[in-house]
Parts: structure tokens; C-alpha cells; sequence
């Protein structure tokens, strides 16, 4: 399979699943010079509800073509491993690959917008839900005889932007979490019966697809959660009450600055 039959498969299954819409969502796809690695990656966004405002939720799918998937897509198996270690009595065994596609998760106030953290408690156990959401949706292995032979998903730790003020104090910019799945490739073959077995990956596509969508939907709610959280929760001791959520701080820090939602 070539980067295009890949690359064309995987967009049909996010427009299936509704991640991925053509003519109005634009993949950005780049080639580096330097070592030709090829990538492919687009921007998810989506209208929040109310309840998650003024959070921007936002989504990147993305994965990657390297030089040796290239070669193995460019010719069959057999002629590749020729060219590689040349003929042998006993013909050399090769392992199907796998191609990893990430998902990054975000949510970001307006630029140059910030709030209060919420007391550690409350974020602390946010914090564990979307974890414990996102190692649900990745985390999985395959095993052969007791043996990892294959990592199919992972995750990242939450990330959380925090902006510091000259008196010390933090608030809170945005969070963003990611995870990968990976998606069985099949080799190519001179061999009709090796060539039949190994089919496309599209079902494993529309999958990983449906997955991305459900858990975007779940990063959505729990950023709806943040947010109410945030907006209900009582000022820190000493913090001077604000109506509305914005305060202007332009005339604190003559910055033409931004807001502060407390």
C-alpha cells in the first residue's frame, strides 16, 4: 500500500465517522527534504456548546510516511528484501508493518485569555477522568504466547498551559492531551496467495476512525465539565470580584491586554 491508497482510506473513514469533511477541512501535507519523510495532517474543529464556552475545543489527526514504507509500497516483498540482502538459498522472513495515527486533543481560551486553576481537588480528579477516558480509547496491546508482539495505542499525559503573573500567581491558558492508534499495513507480494491474504486495512481504518470520533466527544463533555467547574467555583482568598467572567487587564498591566475569566 502506497502513501496515497493510505492517505485517501484513512480521509474516508474520518469523513465517515464525521472528523473529516473534503472541500471544507484542508490536510496539510509536507515533504522534508532531508530525509523525504512524508507528513499528513489536519485541523478538527468543532462548535462547542454553551456550557463549554469560552473554550476553543479543537482536534489534529495526523501520521507520518517514512522513506522505509515507501520502498516497501514502491515494489513486492521479495524483490525488496533482494535488493536488501540479496539472494539466499532460504528466502528471509518479514514482519507486516504497522502505521501509527495520532490524535491531539485542545482546549484553549480566546488569545491572550486566561482563568483561575481550579482548586487542586476539583482539577485533580478532572484531570484523572479524561486520563482514564483517553488510556481506555488507546491504551491496548497484542500478545502471543505471553509475549508483547505489537503496541496498538498509547497516550500522552495531560498537558496544562499555565501563564504566571508578576505576583506569582498562575492561571490557566488551555489543556491538551494526545494518543495514537495503529493500524496493521499489508505487504506486497509476488506470491498470489500471500498477496490475497493480507488485505486492505480499511475496516481497521474505520475503526480507529469511529474511536477518534467517540473520544473527541468525551474530550468535548469534559471540557463543558472545566468549564462550569470553573465558572461556578468561588474566587481564590483575596481575589477581587469580577462581572462579567472577562476582566480587562489594560489598564493593570498597559499591555493592550487581554482578558482574565475568573
Amino acid at each position: 500500500m502506497r502513501y496515497a491508497e493510505f492517505r485517501d482510506q484513512l480521509e474516508d473513514a474520518l469523513q465517515d465517522a464525521g472528523l473529516f469533511f473534503r472541500g471544507v477541512d484542508r490536510p496539510v501535507e509536507t515533504v522534508d527534504l532531508a530525509d523525504t519523510m512524508r507528513r499528513w495532517k489536519v485541523y478538527i474543529y468543532r462548535t462547542v456548546p454553551r456550557s463549554a464556552e469560552p473554550f476553543h475545543v479543537s482536534a489534529a489527526i495526523s501520521f507520518y510516511w517514512s522513506p522505509a514504507d515507501a520502498a516497501r509500497a514502491h515494489t513486492c516483498e521479495e524483490d525488496l528484501l533482494t535488493e536488501l540482502i540479496g539472494r539466499r538459498k532460504r528466502p528471509a522472513r518479514t514482519e507486516r508493518r504497522w502505521k501509527r495515527v495520532d490524535l491531539a486533543l485542545h482546549a484553549s481560551l480566546p488569545y491572550g485569555s486566561t482563568t483561575s486553576l481550579p482548586e487542586p481537588r476539583v482539577f485533580g480528579a478532572w484531570t484523572a477522568s479524561v486520563e482514564e477516558t483517553v488510556h481506555a480509547a488507546f491504551s491496548e496491546i497484542e500478545e502471543k504466547n505471553g509475549r508483547i508482539v505489537a503496541v496498538l495505542g498509547g497516550h500522552g499525559d495531560l498537558d496544562v498551559q499555565v501563564h504566571f503573573k508578576l505576583d506569582g500567581v498562575a492561571s490557566l491558558n488551555g489543556v491538551t492531551i494526545s494518543g495514537f492508534r495503529t493500524v496493521r499495513m499489508p505487504r506486497v507480494w509476488d506470491n498470489p496467495g500471500r498477496h490475497e491474504a493480507e488485505r486492505s486495512p480499511q475496516v481497521e481504518l474505520r475503526r480507529l476512525a469511529r474511536t477518534f470520533q467517540a473520544t473527541f466527544d468525551e474530550w468535548t463533555k469534559s471540557v463543558s465539565e472545566l468549564a462550569t467547574w470553573i465558572r461556578y467555583s468561588p474566587p481564590p482568598p483575596g481575589a477581587k470580584p469580577i462581572e462579567p467572567w472577562f476582566e480587562d487587564l489594560s489598564d493593570e498591566e498597559d499591555d493592550g491586554g487581554p482578558e482574565t475569566i475568573n
